[in-house]
């Protein structure tokens, strides 16, 4: 049969109207790249244009400035961050009350990190509180045990060292230090400054109370692990120039940020450091909805969500309260390179851009501006460009589905048409009964039509051939065994020298033409015999014993040996049926077995199944033929009997019938023919 042009192919058809669809998705997809694309790159240079603007406005508040950045200064804590409390905390040693601040601590690390101490500043009315946790695998105490030193700067710029080392862990007093060297003694004169010491389990923590009114802008802390002998600061101990300074956000600087910062877009001022000297304004991390997209399901809304384009390069999260930006826009512009960044909040569905432009002095960079936009506006935009492309697309896909119906119903026309042929062609019987319409399209539809046709046409000759088998053989046999037994009948008269030859080759012939006879009426009859059979429960075992015992006397030259155990094996079905199955399979084994071999019958069963094999030794099975098909046979003359091929066939039969199904195998000497019984069909 000829191949179909792809062309002419329902595939090429359904493909052409298909194309159309590809449409939408495409143009919709290309419109939001290129807004979005256009829109970002605006804002980008919006956001570095206002941050160039604050940071020359900053110029003119210098004082607020701690220094300016060095190589590494971000990654350093010189400087310590002095947080608001809303309360004061109880001075006990204990981090309970400080937990929500765990974030915002400074911290020291040796080399070797043996040595870590965590520290935060809060500040409350009169009072600085310091709480200083560190990590020492061993804690020391006494005169030359571990140690705190504390290096300030007093309002009148006077530098004034003191010293917490403790006797046993409990309450502590800073004691002044003669001079900046460790090795010089404490002058025992107890101070303001006052605190707890508390042992940790990895370390020791201390909480500190300093008044205010001692204090400058200046401060420096250092820890001393006498086991190692490690010194760990965060500043310089001396002169008062050098020591680190306490920072605070600035009231100024927030009120000049807040007059300038523009609406939904947040601004931070940074030292040196990365340390937020000021603030201003709020980010709203949600999209907000237009009142048309608010209307619609919230289906859609979640899918114009998945369909916009969010290339956030990090998911980071800028409270309002943090106290240390570590940000890389940030600390790019304290190496003097504004850049940007797209970051996601944890929570919220915008993207946030951050541009930061360094703030530069004479002396180098001493900030830097970090000022932030939500993509909520650019997000409006292409809300507002979905929606009505979204309307768009349903008349699309409507015109385009009204089409595909339109066409998939044609086909299903030409599908039941040649449906209604074909049944019209067979009757219930399986009977040809009639012939099929050629039909003339060019596509795969007609080309099955035509195919069908054929198969009916060959079915149609196929079936008339057989129907007209049966009658035709049996009128062939029936005339040779007339012939046959009328020659009987007038060797009687013969010569008594060639009458006992002629009889017995009559009566040979005979009883050949009639076995053939039987064993095609034995098979043609079988399916009628199995519609009408009726099943019952019976005990397989026993049935195998009664029958491998008849076997048995009527095959005395054959050894027969069972394999099925004492126990009853109960199973539903018709117990003839599965007689005469075993019949064959043994008579089969008689024919191929080795003289003196025995033939054995095996039975094993499980709750579900049984398994029921005769296995003997000879030659073993070509591996291209299917024995249990119709006429097949492997004897070549030898035997005497007339085989026509259908003994197995029919074990096929009955063991279809059960619901079961047959096997046959070569084993290491033989043939194993097995045939497997659902207990309950």
């Amino acid at each position: 049969m000829a191949a179909i042009r792809f062309w002419h192919s329902v595939r090429f058809k359904l493909l052409l109207v298909s194309l159309t669809l590809l449409g939408i998705p495409l143009a919709g997809y290309r419109f939001i790249e290129e807004t979005e694309q256009f829109l970002r790159d605006a804002q980008d240079q919006a956001l570095q244009t206002t941050a160039a603007s604050v940071a020359n406005l900053m110029h003119a508040y210098d004082d607020a400035f701690t220094g300016v950045a060095k190589p590494g200064s971000i990654l350093t804590f010189r400087n310590l961050y002095a947080h608001a409390l809303s309360e004061p905390p109880q001075i006990d040693g204990y981090r309970d009350e400080w937990l929500h601040y765990d974030d915002n601590f400074a911290v020291l690390r040796s080399v070797d990190e043996s040595l870590v101490a965590r520290v935060f500043v809060g500040v409350h009315d009169r009072y600085l509180y310091l709480l200083i946790g560190v990590r020492d695998a061993s804690v020391d105490y006494g005169e030359n045990g571990d140690a705190v030193d504390i290096a300030l700067a007093t309002a009148d710029g006077e530098l004034q060292r003191f010293r917490v080392q403790p006797q046993a862990p409990g309450w502590v007093s800073a004691r002044p230090l003669r001079s900046a060297d460790f090795a010089e003694e404490t002058i025992p004169v107890d101070s303001p400054i006052r605190g707890e010491w508390q042992g940790a389990n990895d370390g020791y923590t201390l909480e500190l109370r300093l008044p205010r009114s001692m204090l400058g802008d200046r401060l420096s802390l250092r820890f001393y692990d006498s086991s190692s002998r490690q010194l760990l600061a965060s500043g310089h101990m001396y002169p008062v120039d050098a020591l680190g300074r306490i920072v605070q956000r600035s009231a100024q600087l927030s009120d000049v940020l807040t007059d300038v910062t523009p609406p939904a877009t947040r601004v931070w001022v940074t030292d040196h450091q990365g340390l937020v000297l000021a603030s201003a304004g709020r980010l709203d991390a949600n999209a907000p909805l237009s009142a048309d997209q608010a209307r619609m399901p919230w289906f859609i809304q979640e899918l114009i969500l998945a369909v916009l384009p969010h290339d956030a390069e990090a998911e980071i999260d800028l409270p309002a309260d943090r106290t240390q930006l570590f940000v890389r826009p940030v600390s790019d512009a304290l190496s003097g390179r504004p850049n940007s960044l797209r970051r996601r909040p944890p929570h919220g569905n915008a993207v946030v851009v951050s541009a930061a432009v360094p703030i530069r002095s004479s002396d180098g960079v001493k900030g830097a501006v970090l000022v932030e936009q939500t993509t909520n506006a650019i997000l409006s935009i292409q809300n507002l460009a979905l929606q009505r492309l979204f309307g768009v697309t349903l008349l699309f896909f409507a015109v385009t589905s009204l089409g595909l119906l339109a066409f998939a119903s044609l086909l299903a026309s030409r599908i039941t048409r040649l449906r209604d042929q074909v049944e019209r062609a067979v009757s219930h019987d399986g009977r040809i009964i009639g012939r099929m319409q050629g039909m003339h399209g060019r596509d795969e539809i007609g080309d099955l039509g035509r195919s069908f046709a054929s198969v009916l046409d060959r079915l149609h000759e196929y079936n008339h051939y057989l129907e007209a088998m049966a009658s035709r053989l049996a009128h062939e046999l029936r005339t040779p065994l007339a012939v046959v037994r009328s020659s009987l009948d007038n060797a009687d008269l013969a010569a008594d020298s060639e009458r006992h030859t002629y009889l017995e080759r009559a009566r040979d012939g005979a009883a050949r033409l009639e076995r053939i006879l039987q064993r095609l009426r034995e098979a043609s009859g079988l399916e009628q015999a199995l519609h009408q059979a009726e099943l019952e429960t019976f005990d397989l075992a026993a049935l195998l014993r009664h029958q491998v015992d008849s076997l048995r006397m009527a095959l005395p030259t054959c050894t027969l040996r069972l394999d099925s155990g004492d126990e009853p094996i109960l199973m539903h079905g018709v117990p003839d049926l599965v007689s005469q199955a075993l019949d064959k399979l043994v008579a089969n084994a008689v024919d191929f077995h080795k003289p003196g071999s025995v033939i054995t019958v095996h039975c094993s069963a499980d709750s579900l199944a049984v398994r029921i094999g005769v296995a003997n030794s000879g030659p073993p099975l070509p591996n291209d033929i299917d024995i249990f098909q119709s006429m097949t046979s492997l004897r070549h003359g030898q035997h005497d009997e007339p085989h026509l091929g259908l003994g197995l066939y029919l074990v096929r039969l009955i063991v279809e019938f059960h619901g079961g199904s047959v096997i046959a195998r070569n084993t290491d000497d033989g043939v194993e023919l097995a045939m497997t019984l659902p207990r309950t069909p």
